[in-house]
């Protein structure tokens, strides 16, 4: 039994703390986001906003959000570990928290057909806060210093973003809700 570390530092260690598992969820989330932006241009070719939010949703906010979960909230040493994250792990379980629920959501809007509103409020709900984060991310890269491998990470997450508000307000503005 090792009595020289205090409980905290036994939660960041061995295996969960690796940042390779955060890493993979990471890639992940790029890849099944950039799986759900290809299929919203093809519901936008086939069918408008409205196909193309409905197609895209599940893999740009339901899925994602549920891996973003996983990662946060059970791998939130790995996290902390591949983003340099040194505060209260709570804030990384709770982030997991929020991003699940919106990803349930999602999941729910898709599956159950609740219709354009709902998938505008939730994909429009989620790409602004991505934006945010991204935003408070870039400022505390910049100060420790970007590499090429946080810029391609910043680059996946913005274009996953901005697509994600291109098909929420295009299914707005198709489906005549207002302010659209």
């Amino acid at each position: 039994m090792d009595t020289d570390s205090s409980p905290s530092e036994k939660t960041t260690k061995g295996g969960w703390a690796d940042p390779r598992i955060s890493f993979f969820l990471m890639i992940s989330t790029f890849v099944i986001g950039g799986v759900g932006v290809a299929l919203g241009f093809y519901g936008l070719a086939n069918g408008g906003g409205p196909k193309a939010l409905h197609y895209s949703i599940l893999l740009t906010v339901g899925v994602p959000g549920l891996l973003s979960l996983l990662r946060h909230s059970v791998f939130h040493a790995s996290d902390a570990a591949r983003t340099g994250y040194e505060g209260e792990p709570f804030f990384m379980i709770e982030l997991g928290f929020a991003t699940g629920a919106v990803g349930l959501l999602a999941i729910f809007a898709f599956a159950g057909s609740w219709g354009p509103a709902a998938e505008v409020v939730i994909s429009l709900a989620y790409a602004l806060y991505l934006a945010l984060a991204l935003c408070l991310f870039s400022v505390r890269m910049k100060a420790k210093g970007l590499d090429g491998g946080k810029i391609m990470s910043m680059s996946m997450w913005l274009l996953v973003v901005v697509f994600m508000f291109y098909f929420a307000i295009a299914a707005a503005i198709a489906a005549h809700l207002s302010p659209f």
